[in-house]
């Protein structure tokens, strides 16, 4: 019959395996646990993975903007004026594309005439980030001039093609556009644009913001061609 001692070694034995078998299965769930990136809390619930989140955009690619716009060049060697308005609509229905639609009226002072100028486009962009805050944009399309004398029944028009190339920049509650545009069609001022337009950030839905472009290469008999805008951009 076997004494107290050896009765008792026989009842720590397996209390002793138990507890190595549990430590095994602790530490092998702690390192399965470790190698997934993860760490198991004993609650009694699922724990939720968790996803890093998506950069929002910061460019608006949904906007409309109406503003007022003055034009200047030289005409025959007469200096031609005018003050009119813009407007344009871009809305994006997919990530890195937009469509763009848009129209201008001035009403210019030559030799003495008053004329009726009207432009308009209509086309498509697409945008690469380069970074969160600086993209680059290229956008081209359709190009509409019309050219009427006020005072008559007399006008002309014109369609061609235009590319315009750009950078957009946002820093803070400021964004800048910077590029140049090509325009095939004779009754463009110029067949060559460079462009800079500055908003500001009033609210998440409204900028303000102002523009200059200057003509290079000109069309017909126009030349020193230059502009600025100014107006609001409403975003959605």
């Amino acid at each position: 019959m076997p004494g107290p001692r050896l009765a008792q070694n026989n009842y720590i034995q397996p209390k002793t395996m138990i507890k190595k078998t549990l430590c095994t299965l602790t530490c092998s769930l702690l390192a399965v646990a470790a190698y997934a990136g993860t760490t198991p809390v004993y609650s009694g619930k699922a724990t939720q993975p968790t996803v890093d989140p998506i950069s929002p955009v910061l460019i608006s690619y949904d906007n409309v903007s109406l503003g007022y716009l003055y034009r200047s060049a030289d005409f025959l060697g007469s200096d031609v004026d005018g003050h009119g308005a813009a407007l344009n609509l871009e809305v994006s229905p997919v990530d890195h594309l937009y469509l763009t639609l848009g129209g201008s009226w001035t009403s210019l002072d030559i030799l003495g005439l008053d004329l009726d100028y009207w432009h308009g486009k209509a086309g498509i962009g697409g945008y690469i980030p380069l970074s969160e805050n600086i993209h680059f944009v290229l956008e081209g399309g359709a190009s509409y001039y019309n050219v009427n004398l006020g005072n008559f029944d007399v006008g002309t028009d014109d369609w061609g093609i235009y590319a315009m190339p750009h950078l957009r920049m946002k820093f803070g509650a400021f964004e800048t556009h910077i590029g140049g545009t090509y325009d095939s069609n004779e009754l463009a001022m110029s067949r060559y644009t460079a462009f800079a337009r500055l908003l500001y950030e009033i609210t998440p839905s409204l900028d303000v913001y102002a523009s200059v472009n200057r003509g290079f290469r000109h069309n017909s008999d126009f030349n020193t061609a230059w502009g600025v805008q100014a107006g609001l951009r409403f975003k959605f």
